[in-house]
């Protein structure tokens, strides 16, 4: 084993000691979410744990889905103990094998996918991506994030950016990695909005 890499294993172990409530994704996208979350907006995410009850704590709501039923279980005992009676989470098993690739696109949408649906198109300010089915799961956050929402996505070096399936015009507010992961957060074009608003002329429609 590479001596740097090693002793960036090291350094990343003092790091979660030392910060044992914070999410398992890149330092810098957790300072990133810190300042640009607001206690007023609406959140989703797929794959609970550390994340759930932090994110919880800087949105007005929270919805988070988890496939495994002990974790399940261990996450909605936190939350209980902490007293975040915004955040739900929910158990939702996954309906192929764990170790089976996981593509974009299904014949029958699996319903730990299709959880996003309870929302309104634009409704949701917040979208993390970190369970199973991860590809589906960003298809089916993008119509449910408002124009400016953010859509966090962890461990994008598993496969190239443009694989993921985010449009090309979402902008990459943030990209940061530590020795685990690489953590990228997209942020939903504004001017989407204002098209379907005032049309291409400018002019109500």
């Amino acid at each position: 084993m590479d001596v740097i890499y090693l002793l960036r294993r090291i350094a990343y172990k003092f790091y979660e000691v030392l910060h044992p409530d914070e999410p398992w994704i890149a330092q810098g996208a957790i300072q990133y979410c810190d300042r640009h979350l607001q206690r007023d907006q609406v959140g989703f995410e797929w794959g609970s744990g550390r994340s759930t009850a932090w994110f919880g704590k800087r949105l007005r709501t929270l919805v988070s889905i988890e496939f495994d039923q002990e974790w399940h279980n261990k996450v909605t005992e936190k939350l209980r103990r902490q007293n975040l009676t915004n955040v739900e989470c929910r158990y939702i098993p996954v309906e192929h094998p764990l170790s089976e690739p996981t593509p974009a696109h299904y014949p029958k949408t699996p319903a730990y996918v299709i959880a996003i649906n309870q929302f309104d198109d634009n409704s949701v300010d917040f979208a993390m991506v970190d369970g199973h089915y991860r590809q589906a799961c960003i298809l089916a956050a993008l119509p449910k994030l408002k124009p400016g929402g953010l859509l966090l996505v962890d461990n994008t070096d598993w496969i190239t950016l443009s694989e993921w399936g985010v449009p090309a015009d979402w902008q990459i507010v943030h990209q940061s990695r530590n020795v685990m992961t690489q953590t990228t957060i997209w942020q939903k074009p504004v001017a989407q909005q204002l098209e379907q608003t005032f049309g291409s002329s400018g002019l109500f429609v």
